[in-house]
């Protein structure tokens, strides 16, 4: 089996508590394969990844089940499990009595389980079913 790239750039992407931001991410199956600048991570493509569009949103680290607090305890590194959230808002800025932050997508293992990802830059916008895995 093979994997589609899948790339999010134009955003920020916040990989844990003291870790820099960085503007993009990719992984393949359910692993994040790359993290930095927008040109870094486009790099890595292949000619079949999917580039989505983050327009400003960010990207964070999806800790375990129910947790919303920032920052979770996990990180994103290359490597790791490709478990993420997209939010509209920096998290950064919560205050703990403010509203929840608006979830644009939750991914669990480079699946997409809740919500969607925006539009596909190369007009194709991975599925929940689909799960970026190609077969």
């Amino acid at each position: 089996m093979t994997h589609l790239y899948t790339i999010l750039v134009r955003g920020t992407v916040l990989p844990g508590l003291d870790a820099p931001p960085v503007s993009a991410i990719a992984w393949a199956g359910d692993t994040v394969i790359g993290l930095g600048s927008e040109a870094e991570v486009r790099a890595m493509s292949r000619g079949d990844s999917d580039f989505v569009d983050l327009a400003g949103a960010f990207v964070v680290p999806l800790g375990l089940p129910g947790e919303s607090v920032w920052p979770p305890a996990a990180t994103l590194e290359i490597g790791d499990r490709a478990d993420l959230a997209i939010v509209a808002d920096d998290p950064r800025l919560d205050d703990p009595g403010a509203r929840a932050r608006s979830t644009i997508a939750l991914i669990r293992d480079g699946v997409i389980v809740a919500g969607r990802l925006p539009r596909s830059i190369n007009g194709r916008t991975p599925s929940r079913r689909e799960g970026h895995h190609d077969q």
